[in-house]
């Protein structure tokens, strides 16, 4: 199962990614001294694009996965469905691509409906 996070925690894994992404633009800078500023420019942006990602992974990864104590009811039967797996989603956002841990849910009543909150479509 997926572990919710405190601030403190989520606070922690951003500031290493963050670190990481210093790093390795550092790395990139020194092997390439004679970069133009554009340069630099357009690989801090692909950088930056992978820390936004990750950025947005730790808060809602952090926060719930969409698991219930509850469970939903299934859209097609109406009957309580239950909690299957945790499973990733990839969502390609304009500052980056994150994978989220969602839970998803089956119904166990014969009729095939399934359910991957919030707010998903499949």
């Amino acid at each position: 199962m997926v572990k919710q996070l405190s601030r403190a925690q989520r606070r922690e894994q951003f500031l290493r990614y963050a670190s990481e992404a210093f790093e390795a633009l550092e790395e990139w800078y020194d092997e390439h001294p004679e970069a133009t500023f554009e340069e630099i420019e357009q690989e801090a942006r692909r950088q930056r694009r992978e820390l936004m990602g990750k950025t947005i992974e730790i808060v809602i990864n952090g926060r719930s996965t969409g698991f219930e104590l509850e469970p939903p009811e299934c859209p097609q039967c109406g009957e309580a469905m239950e909690f299957h797996e945790h499973r990733q989603k990839v969502v390609r956002g304009l500052e980056g691509n994150s994978r989220l841990q969602r839970a998803y849910y089956i119904c166990p009543h014969g009729c095939g409906g399934t359910f991957f909150p919030p707010g998903s479509d499949s």
